[in-house]
């Protein structure tokens, strides 16, 4: 036990845990809190029934996942931290002269995270159920660190992270391993960036929302990995209770901007002075051509490619070539669609719906009755496109098509 708490650096009275029994299983741990009237948070109270606080379970809770988590990895140099309580239920309270006994089951583990079941149960009687998040990270050498850059020390950095000169990385942050910070970028607060990405001069990630709505509410960016940000980019946190998100795999070039609550497929490509507003989606491998803009709310499938110079302030169906000033629908993006190993099946269904729905005078229901007709949707790429135009739109779907067809694509 003492070996424990040294390793998780917890001391009285910060130690809430009195006993571990039960250390024989791999996954499994079970430990025991004796709550007296001697707590240090019982001594100022007034009242005649002391009871635990619910922050105090959940803290004992914490320390009981910690050391199973310390005991399961066996690597000192890895740093264990407390992410997210995924579900927690509270039944009933817990006082005095109990004898509270914390269940613990690990559910999952990778190299970046731990998936924690807990029970905590009194004479047999559940007091508190749920799951928990921990973040797994390994501390960096201080050569990745330039020495004019600050780095808040509530910030988790990854294996081989390099913060270049003069950049700034706040409180709560999370970045990634191998993810490198070129010199004078910002990451602000409750950002998260992953694994291999690769931030430019200038660029501001999690920065505070363009928005009259927000009020200073904590709200996530999140990256995925082996995303490339060139220089000038700004990737604004969230309003409300939300996220702004981007996959993995993508390239912003310079200047771009990412407005709040925007959700970025992987794969996707924005190229220079691009500016998408807030609560833009934006599917899986389009590609957005330079100094466009986009209407808020405005929803872009997945495989669309978007020409320079365009306004979008409608949503663009998956899968097409669109450009414009107002944006208009050309054709099918044949080849982003071969190159995405798409079927031949694939791109015929595709040209009868473009024909169908762009090309004919029905409207929108009236297309959609004409391709279930024809049962012309069968490969998932056509279903795709069926469900993106059925979706709820705040902005409604583009119809409008350019005066000419050019068939040699097909």
């Amino acid at each position: 036990m003492n070996d424990l708490q040294k390793n998780i650096n917890y001391q009285f009275p910060l130690m809430l845990i009195d006993k571990i029994i039960d250390l024989q299983e791999e996954n499994c741990l079970v430990a025991i809190k004796n709550v007296t009237t001697n707590e240090s948070f019982f001594q100022n109270s007034l009242l005649i029934d002391y009871y635990l606080p619910e922050g105090f379970i959940i803290e004992a809770i914490k320390q009981t996942a910690h050391i199973l988590l310390t005991k399961t990895i066996n690597n000192l140099a890895v740093r264990i931290f407390f992410d997210t309580i995924e579900k927690i239920s509270f039944y009933r309270s817990v006082q005095a002269g109990d004898q509270l006994r914390i269940e613990i089951e690990l559910l999952k583990i990778t190299d970046r995270k731990a998936n924690i079941m807990v029970k905590a149960l009194v004479e047999g009687k559940i007091v508190v159920e749920g799951s928990l998040i921990f973040q797994l990270t390994e501390p960096p050498s201080r050569p990745q660190i330039h020495p004019t850059a600050f780095v808040h020390p509530s910030a988790v950095l990854g294996k081989d992270a390099i913060i270049g000169p003069y950049s700034i990385v706040g409180e709560n942050v999370i970045i990634g391993a191998r993810t490198i910070l070129e010199a004078h970028t910002m990451v602000e607060k409750w950002a998260q960036i992953g694994d291999d990405c690769h931030i430019h001069f200038g660029s501001v990630i999690g920065s505070p929302p363009q928005d009259k709505k927000y009020h200073g509410e904590k709200g996530l960016v999140r990256i995925g990995n082996r995303t490339t940000i060139r220089e000038y980019t700004t990737v604004n946190r969230p309003t409300g209770d939300d996220i702004t998100e981007v996959g993995s795999d993508c390239l912003f070039l310079t200047n771009v901007h990412i407005g709040h609550n925007c959700k970025i497929g992987n794969g996707v490509v924005i190229t220079n002075l691009t500016h998408i507003s807030g609560h833009i989606e934006i599917g899986d491998g389009a590609i957005i051509g330079g100094m466009v803009g986009m209407h808020q709310f405005v929803r872009i499938g997945k495989g669309c490619m978007v020409g320079g110079y365009s306004k979008v302030s409608q949503d663009l169906p998956p899968f097409m070539l669109c450009e414009g000033n107002p944006v208009s629908i050309r054709t099918p993006n044949v080849i982003g669609l071969r190159r995405s190993g798409a079927s031949r099946d694939a791109l015929n269904e595709l040209k009868q719906i473009y024909k169908i729905f762009f090309r004919s005078n029905l409207n929108t229901n009236q297309a959609l009755t004409e391709i279930e007709n024809q049962q012309i949707a069968k490969t998932p790429e056509a279903k795709y496109f069926i469900d993106f135009i059925k979706a709820k739109s705040k902005r409604g779907i583009t119809k409008l098509a350019c005066d000419t067809e050019n068939e040699e694509i097909f």
